[in-house]
């Protein structure tokens, strides 16, 4: 990490003039430091935002490097959405993509020219035309989306991408994202908030979309490789450089990957000294948590996912797992160059487990000038009732529990992801809900992410569940063969008794404040579920009734089958009927007497 940090360092001084003469046949390292660049915003008025985005073929810059990806409006960065709780968003997507592209089969990459769009984060309906994201919009047509926000709507960060289920990690990848920001009223922020925030000090706000769009080292799910498994045909295998290789295989052997910021490679950012502003952190990933720290300045948290906390608090890193946001006020005292960098630090491994982290320098903050003098928010807007706390509810009334299991990717509940009728769970608008999340990954943790109610985290368990292997099986912690199995289990191809890595076991006992635990209280609505462990949320399934999709957020296992849907229905309607169990067999347990977890007398349906 030192000796990368030292390289930037140096090229940033000695490669300026030398970098004006490369080009995609005389390739050269990326150097950085370009003025921090803010995507264009269209915004709200009187309450209404009508906008058209189209989807098409454009070629992009990355300093020398061009090439050609799949857009929102003709290029990078997408356009920011910028609105207010209770507008209506009236938002045509023009698919502009040809037609030339194989079927494929369910659970596979497939369908580069097929897209739709989520709004991802929205306390929104799920239905059509608004963030229904089973629809699909082909080739060469175009569909009218029609947002009514909810008049509670958290103000805070959101973002908006592709969503076809098959193509989602190559259209994110590609760079089909952008930022989508619920601005507060005014008079709801105090004096210090607004200070650092639109409308008034919109010049304090950075938003940063954040990204591994620059993706050709040696990986399995690098972008040219999924491009290969996808069918796409722009593939820089046709252009020579004067090393007389492929601009691609230039690429691939200096391992051309980097985290991009609203599509710049590690801008400068300018404040003055003393100065505060206001970092909008989304982290679209796809494959990447980000654990990130600035040393040097102050990092103050004030949001995550788009919810405030109960009060702002110093913190010396912030974690955002693929698909998450942090809002974060940042002040550099003394004048200098700073760096904002995610690092995979050592002591934090055993929050984590294997799941993969990037390394590497997101941006450098110049800091210069006259000095300022300003203060950090003390105090934050209240949360709406839908994320007022839920820890101390009755356990009398919660009116559902159910249990969401990662397995040996792909498996969601012991199957892959099958049809948009197919749903996993039902449960009522107007209930408390109290779900489990668990993992029997034993070595890497999954993001989970949930559509239309954000949750909140109640506590970390001791994980009593199974150990998946890749056969694909599970064992229980001493090793034996369960005889509760996923679907596609093959007796046949699975020993009786294996050695099981149980290292990551233990999350209940170990400190709170490690990068993979999500303080216990807050409201996400992505979180990092570690390998072997268990966490309790609640939400409110407030209004909004429909098709409520649950689903990995390393957009690559969900293609492959990660991903599932339950079903919002209306008070009076039925909740039975949902498919629970898979094979007869229910997600959380290993043998057949099993009661941990315990949600089967507890379901109100009768359908666990």
């Amino acid at each position: 990490m030192m000796s990368y940090l030292l390289f930037l360092a140096v090229c940033l001084v000695t490669c300026r003039s030398a970098h004006a003469q490369c080009s995609n046949t005389s390739p050269c390292p990326f150097r950085g430091g370009d003025d921090f660049i803010k995507p264009e915003e269209t915004s709200s008025v009187d309450g209404k935002l009508d906008m058209t985005l189209t989807v098409e073929v454009s070629d992009v810059t990355v300093e020398w490097l061009t090439f050609t990806r799949r857009t929102y409006n003709g290029g990078w960065p997408s356009p920011s959405l910028r609105v207010r709780a209770g507008d209506q968003v009236d938002l045509l997507l023009k698919n502009n993509l040809g037609g030339n592209q194989a079927e494929g089969e369910p659970n596979t990459f497939r369908h580069p020219n097929t897209t739709n769009l989520h709004v991802h984060g929205l306390h929104i309906s799920p239905r059509a035309p608004q963030d229904d994201v089973l629809i699909e919009v082909k080739p060469e047509s175009e569909y009218q989306h029609h947002y009514e926000l909810n008049q509670l709507q958290p103000a805070g960060t959101y973002w908006y991408h592709a969503h076809h289920h098959g193509a989602t990690y190559f259209q994110v990848a590609s760079g089909l994202a952008g930022l989508l920001i619920v601005e507060d009223e005014e008079e709801s922020m105090p004096d210090e908030l607004a200070a650092i925030s639109c409308p008034k000090n919109c010049d304090r706000e950075v938003p940063m979309l954040l990204g591994k769009l620059l993706f050709y080292g040696q990986d399995a799910f690098s972008f040219p490789v999924i491009q290969d498994q996808i069918g796409d045909i722009f593939l820089l295998d046709d252009i020579v450089t004067d090393e007389n290789i492929t601009l691609l295989d230039w690429l691939e052997r200096n391992d051309a990957t980097q985290y991009l910021t609203n599509g710049q490679y590690v801008p400068k950012i300018s404040m003055q000294p003393g100065e505060i502003k206001r970092f909008r952190l989304v982290n679209i990933g796809p494959t990447d948590m980000l654990e990130m720290y600035l040393e040097g300045c102050e990092m103050v948290v004030l949001a995550f996912d788009g919810v405030y906390v109960d009060k702002p608090y110093e913190t010396k890193y912030v974690f955002i797992p693929d698909a998450g946001r942090a809002d974060v006020a940042v002040r550099c005292s003394e004048a200098g160059s700073y760096q904002l960098i995610s690092h995979n630090a050592p002591d934090q491994i055993m929050s984590i487990g294997n799941t993969p982290v990037y390394e590497g320098v997101i941006a450098t903050i110049e800091v210069s000038g006259e000095p300022v003098k300003m203060s950090f928010p003390t105090s934050l807007p209240e949360r709406p009732f839908f994320n007022l706390d839920l820890r101390a509810f009755p356990d009398t009334r919660i009116k559902g529990r159910n249990v969401v299991e990662f397995g040996p990717t792909p498996y969601l509940n012991r199957e892959m992801m099958k049809t948009g009728d197919y749903f996993r769970y039902k449960f009522r608008t107007g209930t408390v809900q109290e779900w489990y999340l668990v993992n029997a990954d034993p070595s890497s943790g999954h993001p989970y992410h949930v559509h239309v109610n954000h949750f909140q985290v109640v506590a970390y368990n001791q994980y009593n569940g199974p150990v998946a292997s890749f056969a694909p099986a599970y064992y229980d912690q001493q090793g034996f063969l369960c005889d509760q199995q996923l679907e596609d289990f093959e007796p046949l191809e699975a020993p009786e008794v294996i050695p099981v890595n149980l290292t990551y076991l233990g999350h209940e006992t170990r400190d709170r404040g490690m990068a993979g635990y999500v303080p216990i209280g807050q409201w996400r609505d992505t979180i990092i579920v570690p390998p072997l462990a268990s966490i309790t949320i609640r939400f409110m399934a407030d209004e909004y009734p429909g098709t409520c999709v649950i689903h990995c957020h390393f957009l690559n296992h969900e293609d492959v089958g990660m991903m599932m849907v339950t079903e919002i229905v209306r008070p009076w309607q039925s909740i039975r009927g949902a498919h629970v169990t898979s094979g007869g067999f229910y997600p959380g347990t290993c043998k057949f007497f099993d009661e941990w977890p315990d949600v089967r007398k507890n379901s109100p349906s009768g359908s666990l």
